[in-house]
């Protein structure tokens, strides 16, 4: 809260001064704790908010709900779209949702859809269907951070071997159909 804004709008007297709180919130049968912002006037007694305090008490249960739903939290969204090695313009271009789509995923103003929560999830998991992706959409990214990626030449295809510490996977990617 700015000085220019500390003084009450109920008894125009009074000086608003920022506090923290705990509201219990319910959905789809879980329930929560979260913080809840806004000031408390200190002639009147009146709790108020401003725009910024709202904001963060709705992004509070923007988050909440995603976790309920089993979205991908604001948090996980951005740890993901770093793996990929991405920035937040390039990801709106290779995952679609609008140029300021992933800002609002990660500040938890908005809550991505199922299928885009999907999709972000596949990418992170197959390295592979992330780089056809980025392909589609302009890029010649071909390797995730962390992930070990070598291609060979083998009869004028290309052939990319992906091994990871679990598990050993080949994944064959071709503009022609190879024969068997």
């Amino acid at each position: 809260m700015n000085e220019s804004n500390n003084l009450c709008a109920v008894c125009g007297e009074g000086i608003l001064h920022p506090q923290l709180g705990k509201s219990a919130v319910e959905y789809k049968g879980q329930s929560n704790e979260l913080d809840l912002h806004f000031s408390l006037c200190d002639v009147c007694g009146s709790e108020l908010s401003d725009a910024a305090q709202l904001r963060t008490n709705k992004r509070a249960m923007v988050a909440f709900k995603k976790q309920v739903d089993g979205l991908l939290t604001g948090t996980e969204v951005r740890a993901l779209r770093e793996k990929l090695g991405i920035n937040q313009a390039e990801a709106a271009q290779v995952f679609g949702g609008g140029p300021v789509a992933f800002s609002k995923y990660e500040s938890n103003d908005v809550t991505q859809s199922e299928a885009m929560d999907k999709l972000l999830r596949l990418a992170a998991e197959l390295p592979v269907a992330f780089a056809l992706l980025a392909k589609w959409a302009g890029f010649e990214q071909t390797t995730v951070a962390g992930e070990d990626w070598q291609v060979v030449d083998c009869a004028s295809e290309s052939i990319t071997k992906l091994r990871t510490r679990r598990h050993r996977l080949r994944v064959v990617s071709c503009s022609t159909p190879m024969e068997r």
